[in-house]
């Protein structure tokens, strides 16, 4: 490509000298119309000067003096001080000379003397005119020349650069198009599976040089296509193990996701997984950490008896389980989970052959999703049961603070009509079975809040359907005007947490409910700037009564329990009458709980930015 570089800097040296001499030959022709005009004008003020001396002598000195000048222009300073000898210079120095040398000082003598003659004055003016056409004629052909050599330089750069290009065209067309032409036919061809190409590799040329590598690459693709069509098939099958296999795993994890407090159906697992591995004999057992049999045999029992049914201790491995077992007729994978093992799987090859790679892991993945089936179990059983004990000991104590204490109550006034019997103070017993009326029905009622306590559920809802619908509940109860600011809609909070602010909020309402004699009752849940959570209850009854004897009477206890299982701060007070809206309205109470969700505390989790539209703010 060397000479097409050389022909295209060839071509780029030619414009550039052409542009340069053009500009040159253009810059000295600047002036010569300037010259060639004013050499004209020289004319005119020769004839001008003989009319005045005709019909105006007192303006003749004038017009002298102006030809003066026009003879010294700067136009002409170049060609009067040149020492070059040519036609220009020798017409210009004549026609300057016979006027400043013979013609002007005779002009000025014969106006001095005011005596001249009419004939001499023509000759004189007849031949300074002559003189001055002849300037005209020479600066005329000088600027005729230099056009004439700009057409030259024009037509001579135009010729060089049409060889030059023809040159380029030639070898682009024979050195780059046909070669270019061949290898892109190659490579279509190539590209439509016919790899076996060959192109000339004639010359020294970078082309030729490519035509080169690309016969060495097709060359060598057709030896490595034949090469890999011996691994396609290969791979092939391992690709297709490999999907089944994941295809197997995947349905796994999806059955112990989607079987929740159901269990696998093992025998279909084993099957599936005999079927999979192909020519083996497969035996799944789950037994228990302290068992001496498995609770669980699936698999060729007849065939195929890898654990006996009397005893496990031969299939029991020690922590932490570190590879299979290899015995002399079966391989053994032990099904273990955080260092506890649920039971194993043993199989059999035909022929006693040893298990491949792909087999070998199927068999360890099925393990662990089998062993993390049942430790899921395992998990979900064990926090239903703590869930259960920690209600079950919540409901107790409400039982115990509302229920036992007014069973407690009418049992003593069961014993004081008891008395006033034996006494026969009969009088004093109607008073007391009022109380007892009353006591029964406050009991009755106290029954009936905790049955809908203990029956409330939070469904697919949430906790903000869950609230409406206690709202709801309260409404049909009260003539209070009830309220729910509710901000937490893009938080995400445990079941527990809104099992624990339900409660919170049902027992705050029901205490406003039955004992604040209020107009209104306002819930808000919100977020604040720490990424707490601020609950809000808050009425405008009579607020909460200074004997701390009754505390428990409004089931204060059980929301302070409940506040330490979200870890969190309550905070009852009454409102002072600064706080209240209306100085007319009794002050109120507001009750306040404060704390911190568990997902904030979880690792990986970042929080976003809360606006300040979702912040509580402290009063």
């Amino acid at each position: 490509m060397n000479y097409i570089n050389l022909s295209l800097f060839t071509i780029i040296g030619i414009s550039l000298l052409s542009i340069f001499f053009s500009f040159w030959i253009t810059e000295n022709t600047d002036n010569d119309a300037s010259a060639i005009n004013l050499s004209g004008s020289m004319r005119m003020q020769t004839f001008h000067i003989g009319l005045a001396f005709h019909d105006a002598p007192k303006s003749a000195p004038a017009l002298i003096a102006k030809l003066d000048g026009t003879w010294n222009s700067f136009l002409f300073r170049g060609i009067h001080s040149s020492e070059e000898d040519n036609p220009l210079t020798r017409t210009f120095s004549a026609g300057y000379s016979h006027w400043f040398n013979i013609v002007r000082p005779k002009l000025l003598g014969a106006i001095e003397s005011e005596q001249f003659s009419t004939a001499e004055l023509y000759s004189l003016f007849t031949k300074q005119v002559a003189l001055t056409d002849s300037l005209v004629d020479k600066l005329q052909g000088v600027a005729e020349e230099k056009l004439r050599n700009l057409r030259t330089l024009q037509l001579l750069s135009l010729a060089l650069t049409t060889i030059v290009g023809s040159l380029i065209f030639y070898l682009l067309k024979n050195r780059v198009e046909m070669p270019l032409k061949n290898l892109t036919e190659a490579a279509k061809k190539m590209g439509q599976g016919e790899i076996q190409q060959h192109l000339p590799e004639g010359g020294n040329d970078e082309l030729s040089q490519l035509a080169k590598a690309f016969n060495q690459m097709s060359a060598y693709i057709t030896k490595t296509y034949s090469e890999l069509e011996t691994l396609v098939d290969a791979r092939t099958k391992e690709l297709q193990h490999n999907n089944t296999m994941l295809a197997f795993l995947f349905g796994i994890a999806r059955k112990v996701m989607e079987t929740k407090n159901q269990t696998l159906d093992y025998n279909a697992v084993s099957t599936e997984l005999a079927n999979i591995l192909g020519n083996s004999e497969l035996e799944l057992c789950l037994f228990t950490s302290g068992g001496d049999r498995p609770y669980l045999q699936v698999g060729a029992d007849e065939l195929f008896k890898a654990c006996g049914k009397t005893s496990c201790a031969n299939c029991k491995g020690c922590a932490p389980f570190d590879a299979p077992e290899v015995l002399e007729i079966s391989h053994k994978y032990p099904i273990t989970h955080h260092d506890k093992q649920y039971g194993v799987i043993s199989i059999k090859t035909a022929h006693q052959e040893p298990l491949k790679p792909w087999q070998d892991q199927l068999l360890r993945s099925t393990t662990d999703q089998i062993a993390i089936s049942l430790s899921l179990s395992e998990t979900k059983d064990q926090d239903h049961r703590i869930a259960m004990l920690n209600e079950r000991t919540v409901i107790a104590r409400e039982l115990h603070d509302s229920l036992a204490q007014a069973l407690s109550y009418l049992q003593i006034q069961v014993t004081r009509l008891q008395k006033t019997h034996s006494v026969g103070k009969y009088e004093s017993q109607q008073p007391i079975i009022d109380e007892l009326r009353e006591g029964l029905s406050s009991a009755y009622r106290n029954l009936r809040e905790l049955l809908t306590t203990f029956r409330l559920k939070i469904d697919d809802k949430g906790l903000k359907g869950a609230l409406d619908e206690t709202l709801k509940q309260f409404s049909s109860r009260t003539d209070m005007d009830l309220s729910l600011d509710y901000s937490l809609k893009n938080l995400p909070l445990s079941p527990m947490e809104e099992i624990h602010l339900l409660q919170i909020i049902r027992e705050a309402g029901q205490n406003a409910i039955n004992h604040s004699e209020g107009e209104t009752l306002s819930i808000s849940l919100k977020q604040n700037l720490d990424k707490s959570i601020t609950l809000t209850v808050q009425d405008d009854g009579k607020g909460l009564p200074e004997s701390p004897e009754k505390l428990n009477h409004y089931g204060l206890a059980i929301m302070q329990e409940r506040s330490r299982h979200l870890k969190g701060v309550l905070k009852i007070e009454n409102q002072s009458q600064s706080q209240s809206q209306n100085r007319n309205k009794k002050q109120g109470l507001a009750i306040f709980l404060t704390f911190t969700p568990s997902y904030v505390d979880s690792p990986g989790i970042e929080t976003p930015d809360i606006k300040s539209s979702d912040v509580i703010r402290s009063a």
